[in-house]
C-alpha cells in the first residue's frame, strides 16, 4: 500500500509538474506577445532591412517638428495579412509611427467607407493610395509607384515605399517643390536613373525641349545629360538666357557629358565662356586599389569640401568612363571658378584613339567634375552656376540608384546645396527578388495553434505517458 501511494505521490507531482510547464509556457507566449506590441521589441533579420526604415529616415524623423497624418486607402486587415510585397509595405508604415510622435497611421477601407473620398473633392483616390498631409499640404502616392518592376511589368523586383513616402514626408512639411527640367533634343540619353533619384527626394521634374521649346522658367535647375550632337547657336543663346533670367539669375545647368560622343565645339564654348573645358579621351587610375574593375573607373577625389560636407572616407564615388574637365582660370570677370571631383596623383588622360597606357600618360591632373559660377553685384548679389560632369554613366544604373557607392548621394547633394535645398535623405531602393518566407493569415493562424495548443497537448501527452509507465513498474 505505502509503494502505491508513493507511486500516486510522484505521479501526481509529475502530472502537476507538466500542467505548470505548460501554464508557464502559454503565459510567457502571451507576455513576449503583449511586450513587443507594447515596447516595440521587434527586429528586421532580413539582409537589407526591408522590412524596417533605414537610419536616415529614422534620424529625420526624430528632429520632425510638424503634425503629419498618412492615411492608408485600405483596411488594416488586408495590409498586415497581405501578399509579401503589401506586407513589407505595412511594416515600412508603422515604422513611421512608431518612430515619431508627431506622425499619425491611419487605415480607411473605402469599399466599406466610400464616401471618405469625398473629403478630398481635388484628389483622383484609389484603394490602397496613401494620402500624406500637413496643415494645408497635401501629396498622394499611389500603389503602383512604390515599387519597381521587372521588363515585362508583371513581377515587383524592389520596393520604394521608404523612399517615397519620406521624401513626401518631407515635401508636406517644407510646403514646396524644387523644379528640375530635362532638356532633350540633341540625341541625349534619357537620365531615368537620375530622374527617379531626384523625384525620389521630392524633386519636381519636367522635360524642355531644346530644339522646340523655351526652357522651364519655375525650374530652378536644368540638366543636359549625355550629347551626342553639337548644340546649334540658337540653343546655346536659350541656355545663356535661361542661366541669366533677366539679371536675377537664380539657375544652376548641370552637363553631363559623354567621352564618346566626342568634340561639341558650341557647347565648349559656351562651357570656355564660363572659364570652364573639356578634353577628348577618357580620365583612368593607374593604381588599382584606386579604380573599380578596370582602369577607365576611377575613385573621385573629393576636391571641394564644401559640396564633400556629408561623404566620409567610406564613401566611393566612381566616375565611369570620364572625360576629362577643367577650369580655365580661378577668377574672372564675375566667373568664378572650382573644382568638385578630382582624381588622384596616380590618374592620367589617354585619347580616345590610344592604342595602350603609356607612362607619360600618368599626369595626376585629370578632373572629373567641375563648377562655374556667375554672380552680379548690385542692391542684391545673384548668382547662377554651370556644372560640368565629364562622366554621364556615372550617374546611371546602379552606380547612382545602388547603395555600393555614394554617386547618388554626392550628386543629390550638390543638386541640393546649389538650388537652396535643405539637406535630402537618399533612401536606396529595397531589393525585393531574393528568395522569401511568405506568412499569409492561414498559415499564421495554423502555426499559433501549433505553438498555443498543439505543443502544449504533446507535452501534455508525453506527461501522461511519463506517470503511467512509472505506475505500472
Amino acid at each position: 500500500m505505502d509503494r502505491i501511494k508513493k507511486r500516486w505521490k510522484y505521479g501526481a507531482w509529475a502530472v502537476i509538474i507538466t500542467v505548470l510547464g505548460i501554464v508557464l509556457a502559454v503565459a510567457a507566449v502571451l507576455l513576449s506577445d503583449r511586450l513587443t506590441e507594447r515596447f516595440d521589441l521587434r527586429a528586421d533579420l532580413t539582409a537589407n532591412d526591408r522590412y524596417a526604415l533605414s537610419g536616415e529616415s529614422v534620424s529625420w524623423l526624430k528632429k520632425l517638428d510638424q503634425d503629419v497624418k498618412i492615411t492608408v486607402l485600405v483596411g488594416e486587415e488586408d495590409m498586415a495579412t497581405g501578399s509579401y510585397y503589401i506586407v513589407q509595405a505595412y511594416q515600412n508604415l508603422l515604422d513611421y509611427e512608431r518612430n515619431s510622435d508627431r506622425v499619425t497611421l491611419e487605415f480607411v477601407d473605402i469599399t466599406e467607407n466610400p464616401t471618405f473620398v469625398s473629403q478630398y473633392p481635388d484628389l483622383e483616390l484609389n484603394a490602397y493610395d496613401i494620402i500624406i498631409e500637413s496643415g494645408e499640404n497635401q501629396e498622394v502616392l499611389s500603389f503602383q509607384e512604390l515599387y519597381d518592376y521587372d521588363s515585362t511589368g508583371s513581377q515587383i523586383t524592389a520596393s520604394r515605399v521608404e523612399q517615397k513616402v519620406t521624401g513626401a514626408l518631407m515635401t508636406v512639411t517644407s510646403g514646396e517643390k524644387t523644379r528640375v527640367t530635362i532638356l532633350t533634343g540633341y540625341g541625349d540619353t534619357a537620365p531615368e536613373d537620375l530622374t527617379t533619384l531626384l523625384e525620389g527626394n521630392q524633386y519636381e521634374v519636367t522635360q524642355s525641349s531644346l530644339l522646340t521649346e523655351e526652357i522651364d522658367q519655375e525650374a530652378q535647375a536644368a540638366v543636359l545629360f549625355a550629347p551626342q550632337n553639337d548644340l546649334e547657336e540658337d540653343s546655346v543663346t536659350k541656355l545663356s538666357r535661361w542661366l541669366n533670367n533677366n539679371g536675377e539669375q537664380g539657375k544652376s545647368l548641370f552637363v553631363f557629358l559623354d567621352p564618346n560622343a566626342g568634340s561639341l565645339p558650341n557647347l565648349e564654348a559656351l562651357m570656355k565662356e564660363w572659364g570652364l573645358s573639356a578634353e577628348d579621351g577618357y580620365a583612368f587610375e593607374s593604381r588599382s586599389s584606386l579604380y573599380y574593375k578596370q582602369i577607365y573607373y576611377p575613385v573621385a577625389q573629393y576636391a571641394d569640401e564644401q559640396f564633400a560636407s556629408e561623404m566620409t572616407a567610406n564613401d566611393i564615388t566612381i566616375m565611369a568612363l570620364c572625360r576629362p574637365v577643367d577650369v580655365l582660370f580661378e577668377e574672372q570677370d564675375g566667373y568664378e571658378t572650382s573644382v568638385l571631383l578630382d582624381f588622384s596623383d596616380s590618374s592620367g588622360k589617354v585619347t580616345l584613339d590610344a592604342e595602350q597606357i603609356t607612362e607619360d600618360m600618368i599626369t595626376g591632373d585629370a578632373k572629373g567634375m567641375v563648377m562655374s559660377t556667375h554672380s552680379l553685384y548690385g542692391s542684391d548679389v545673384t548668382s547662377s552656376n554651370l556644372v560640368v560632369s565629364g562622366s554621364a554613366l556615372a550617374f546611371t544604373g546602379t552606380l547612382v540608384s545602388g547603395t555600393t557607392f555614394a554617386n547618388g548621394d554626392y550628386i543629390l547633394g550638390v543638386f541640393d546645396q546649389l538650388t537652396g535645398r535643405e539637406t535630402s535623405v537618399n533612401i536606396p531602393v529595397k531589393d525585393l527578388t531574393s528568395a522569401v518566407h511568405n506568412m499569409t493569415s492561414s498559415r499564421t493562424y495554423a502555426y499559433s495553434w501549433i505553438f498555443l495548443a498543439g505543443l502544449p497537448a504533446v507535452m501534455l501527452v508525453a506527461g501522461m505517458v511519463v506517470w503511467l509507465r512509472r505506475r505500472h513498474r
